[in-house]
């Protein structure tokens, strides 16, 4: 791996030089662990300062998705419910005037998946992340909140997302920020996170920078606030990555015992879709990827590398984007010090050239009824005769197509490829999956559907012949 690893650290010190970004750190997480990380220029420009593994880097939305997992953990507590009008937890809000008198109310599920009818505010938000409590309230009761009525249409929101935050505190009973760190960070062991930037200074931090007329000029620092919900984590690639691994050991779905601060199916749950899905703007040369917002992650589907779960985050001094496969138990995650940086460039840069230098799926092995299924039908091949199979054969199966229209169907096949062997099984999922028989005059390639009964057989079969 070594020289897939010398690649990458190349292509992030091209890309900060074609993004004049001063400094960014790069992490990937395989295997359940932190297997590279790449650093490039500097922390702090005046000091002349660099960035190291270690250095810390505020990562703005990227914040969004630990907002939805310490959500779902409180549902899973039975403490709160996602469909339940916002204004149960928020009291306030319950005096919101609605978008429209025919609006149903505003929900958490509405919040996390960006569906409540606010106003994208980006630039605002990035601006108020030092919102007191009191100023929190006030934008609640004078603010004019909605642009449109819940849930017609995706539109992203940080104010939604500061909601969801006073939502855990008075659920939790204690402040948003604490409860992220007793729950989730101290768990996970992500020691050197913070929400607040003044402590983090204390350390090895990274210092955001714009670039105006040629000449390099530190942002002002964002204070921690009521509304960090939104986007106020501090972080380092050692911590963040500690957080990549725990998602993605949440697929795939199986009987283990729970590990981690939060059920694998409610991390699982981040992902699914919630908003009508959008084209998303060409990355890295792609055409649009089919792209929606689940609950703090985006999910797209890419015809190369897979299903993505993704991320960005951004500040006046700061760019990153996390980006997850996992399929493939992959994590790609970066961190640029300059404002709005499109970090998303580079990770989706990086995971193509791994995917390059390994393209191999992780072998998922067939569950032992579908296994069962595909041998059954490998030696009625060989014998010619489906009624081999008939233990594994559905209820259905022989009443669809006779057994002599089967046998008949078996025979033209063997004359034209010969004897075979079964080469492979791939399962779609335990009760589905495809299957390969090497013959003596090519392949033939089957598909496969069982049951859903107590003794899954075989219901539906489809075959095809490849000549050599």
């Amino acid at each position: 791996m070594s020289e897939i690893f010398a690649e990458l650290d190349a292509a992030c010190q091209a890309f900060a030089q074609q993004e004049n970004i001063p400094g960014l750190v790069a992490g990937i997480v395989q295997g359940g662990r932190l297997a590279h990380v790449t650093t490039v220029g500097l922390a702090d420009i005046e000091a002349a300062r660099r960035v190291e593994p270690a250095t810390a880097f505020r990562i703005a939305s990227m914040t969004k998705n630990m907002t939805a997992l310490a959500v779902l953990s409180l549902r899973d507590q039975g403490r709160l419910s996602l469909d339940a009008p916002l204004g149960e937890y928020v009291p306030q809000f319950a005096s919101v005037r609605a978008a429209t008198r025919d609006s149903r109310p505003v929900s958490l599920r509405d919040l996390l998946s960006h569906m409540a009818g606010f106003v994208t505010d980006d630039p605002w938000g990035d601006r108020v992340l030092g919102m007191t409590p009191a100023e929190l309230d006030s934008m609640i009761a004078t603010g004019h909140l909605f642009a449109r009525a819940p849930g017609l249409a995706f539109e992203y929101s940080n104010l939604g997302y500061a909601l969801v935050g006073r939502a855990l505190t008075n659920v939790s009973g204690e402040p948003y920020q604490s409860f992220i760190r007793r729950t989730i960070l101290k768990p996970l062991g992500m020691h050197a996170t913070t929400f607040d930037p003044s402590e983090a200074m204390k350390g090895d931090y990274a210092f955001g920078y714009r670039l105006d007329e040629g000449q390099w000029s530190r942002e002002r620092i964002e204070p921690d606030g009521e509304v960090g919900a939104m986007g106020g984590l501090v972080t380092t690639v050692p911590d963040y990555a500690r957080y990549v691994a725990f998602l993605l050991s949440a697929w795939p779905a199986r009987d283990d015992e729970e590990q981690g601060p939060v059920r694998r199916s409610s991390v699982r749950e981040m992902g699914q879709w919630h908003a009508p899905p959008f084209a998303i703007e060409r990355l890295a040369g792609r055409p649009p990827l089919a792209t929606a917002y689940g609950s703090g992650l985006m999910s797209s589907a890419d015809p190369r590398l897979g299903r993505w779960l993704h991320h960005s985050g951004g500040l006046p001094g700061y760019g990153s984007h996390v980006l997850m496969l996992p399929d493939r138990g992959r994590g790609v995650f970066a961190f640029g010090n300059r404002t709005y940086a499109q970090m998303s460039r580079l990770t989706i840069r990086l995971a193509d050239m791994l995917h390059d230098a390994d393209s191999q799926r992780p072998v998922t092995p067939p569950s032992t009824v579908l296994t069962r299924a595909v041998e059954a039908f490998v030696a009625a091949y060989a014998a010619g005769r489906i009624e081999v199979a008939e233990p594994v054969l559905a209820v259905n199966f022989l009443l669809d197509m006779p057994a002599r229209l089967r046998d008949k169907e078996l025979a033209a096949l063997k004359q034209r490829l010969g004897e075979g062997r079964l080469e492979l099984i791939e399962p779609v999922h335990a009760l589905a999956g495809r299957f390969a028989l090497i013959c003596a005059h090519g392949r033939l390639r089957g598909t496969i559907t069982l049951s859903p009964d107590a003794a899954p057989g075989i219901q539906k079969l489809v075959l095809v012949a490849e000549d050599a």
